[in-house]
C-alpha cells in the first residue's frame, strides 16, 4: 500500500497508480490490490467499516453461537 502512496503523484488518478503497483508485482488484477488498498485503509481508521479484527471477531461470534445453538438442540 505504501507503493501506492509513493507513486500516486505520478499518474492522473489512484486507480492508474494501483494498475502500476499490480503490474509491477505481479499480481494479476488491479482489483486485488485496490482491495488490499482499502482494507489497509479501513484497518488504519482512514475510511469507514469494520476492521479485520472487527470481522474476524463476527466470525468467531458466529461459530459460537451456532455451536451453542446445535448444542441446546440435542
Amino acid at each position: 500500500m505504501r507503493m501506492v502512496g509513493e507513486v500516486r503523484e505520478n499518474y492522473g488518478n489512484e486507480y492508474a497508480a494501483i494498475k502500476a503497483v499490480a503490474a509491477r508485482l505481479g499480481v494479476g488484477s488491479p482489483e486485488t490490490v485496490r482491495k488490499w488498498l482499502r482494507r489497509a485503509q479501513v484497518d488504519a481508521g482512514e475510511r469507514p467499516g469494520l476492521t479485520t479484527e472487527e470481522k474476524a471477531e463476527i466470525k468467531a461470534l458466529k461459530q459460537e453461537l451456532a455451536e451453542l445453538r446445535r448444542a441446546n438442540v440435542l
